[in-house]
């Protein structure tokens, strides 16, 4: 297959790819971390997979045998009607080779007010589409079926099985569809398509959102006792953020980079609750760290030790560190492997331009590479949160031409290790 004929009939008919992710953005598939919304979409995947001919596989993680009790399950995530799709691309050579993974759903539309167009619209506009998810993650999932349905259109044949999946319950912590995909469906080369443009992310740190919260010993009619011990925990949850900070400096794949400097941020902080639950205090944080879920666990309890020792004179008792989403494991490949440098080659090709080959926070990396594939890596071309209009961010969108780009890179990659 050459590869500028592909490339130059992705530009002659990048608007069906501009329509095919504006279609997917009017489902709406919210994430509210004790249930999602994305049934009646990978109904959708699953038909328009069975159009194209390919074998499609639409199921829970929870019918995989031993779900539940893996270490890795997390309960309290209504999975019970949360569907992944799996769908397989026949190569000459009957083995499945490389998965190409993204997920379906997303996080909360939020409060209207502050979108500028209607969330689920998928308009295309001013060089943009916009909508909940353009970003986040279902650029992905459109890039894959389109360039499927537009290589199979030519004649094109893989040498080995591609896996085209998109999974549920990725945000807030989720990762069961990655879970369950991996493990049903085991490749030795996996591409998570959820990431961040212009950046290979070869490594994800480990981490989690966790909050410490405590009550006064008594009955209180204002919240100036629970506030008044909010700086001491604060100074104790700085010193295990700066173990943190030091370790990541350390890293080989985070030394010289902004993520130590982030390594431990607040997502909250509060005493009492708009006059009601006078007596607590809860300081909700996320960190980051290369150390295992043991060592950390670890230093919780002497953290939980510490502050107890000195709250309990102040008439202050601790509840404890309580996790609000999964222990994300320090996973890695190596920054030059062949699949990597393959990706950036075609990347160059493609484009002119080398993506970066960096270190990512939390995500699904975690369980991908520890359970599927240590050689997985993630490649994306979502827009940073910082951004307006960012993944998570109301007035969602991704720019017309790098969603091009971003698709010429993934054929160019394709031809170059299937072709």
């Amino acid at each position: 297959m050459d590869t500028k004929h592909i490339l130059n009939l992705i530009e002659e008919r990048k608007y069906e790819l501009f329509e095919l992710l504006s279609s997917f953005v009017k489902f709406n598939t919210e994430n509210f971390r004790s249930s999602g919304n994305e049934e009646e979409f990978a109904k959708h995947l699953h038909k328009l997979c069975q159009d194209m001919g390919l074998e499609s596989d639409i199921y829970s993680p929870l019918e995989i045998d031993g779900f539940e009790n893996h270490p890795d399950y997390m309960p309290g995530r209504g999975l019970e009607n949360r569907y992944n799709v799996t769908a397989r691309w026949r190569g000459t050579q009957d083995a499945d080779d490389l998965m190409l993974m993204g997920h379906s759903d997303t996080v909360e539309i939020g409060d209207i007010a502050n979108w500028e167009r209607e969330p689920l619209s998928g308009s295309i506009e001013d060089g943009r589409i916009w909508g909940r998810g353009t970003g986040d993650d279902k650029y992905a999932l459109a890039t894959v079926l389109f360039l499927i349905k537009l290589f199979k259109e030519e004649g094109f044949v893989p040498k080995k099985n591609i896996l085209f999946s998109a999974y549920v319950d990725e945000e807030h912590g989720g990762s069961h569809g990655a879970l369950a995909a991996v493990l049903k469906y085991p490749c030795p080369r996996i591409v998570s398509m959820d990431g961040c443009e212009d950046q290979i992310w070869h490594c994800g740190s480990g981490g989690q959102e966790v909050h410490y919260a405590y009550h006064t010993k008594d009955t209180v009619d204002s919240a100036k006792l629970a506030a008044s011990a909010l700086p001491i925990v604060i100074e104790e949850i700085e010193k295990f953020g700066d173990r943190r900070r030091n370790e990541l400096a350390r890293n080989r794949f985070y030394k010289g980079t902004i993520i130590p400097e982030t390594a431990l941020r607040y997502m909250d902080v509060h005493a009492g609750d708009h006059g009601n639950d006078l007596g607590t205090g809860t300081v909700y944080f996320t960190f980051y760290t290369d150390k295992t879920r043991e060592e950390i666990e670890v230093e919780f309890k002497e953290l939980e030790s510490v502050l107890k020792k000195r709250l309990e004179p102040m008439g202050i008792k601790g509840d404890g560190i309580i996790p609000r989403t999964r222990f994300f494991h320090y996973v890695h490949c190596e920054p030059d492997s062949e699949d990597i440098k393959a990706m950036v080659d075609a990347a160059v090709e493609a484009t002119g331009k080398a993506p970066i080959v960096c270190g990512s926070c939390l995500s699904d990396l975690s369980v991908i590479s520890k359970y599927g594939s240590s050689e997985a890596y993630g490649f994306g071309m979502g827009r940073d949160f910082s951004l307006p209009g960012g993944a998570h961010q109301p007035n969602e969108f991704i720019e017309c031409d790098k969603f091009v780009e971003y698709t010429k890179t993934i054929a160019a990659y394709i031809i170059k290790t299937m072709g």
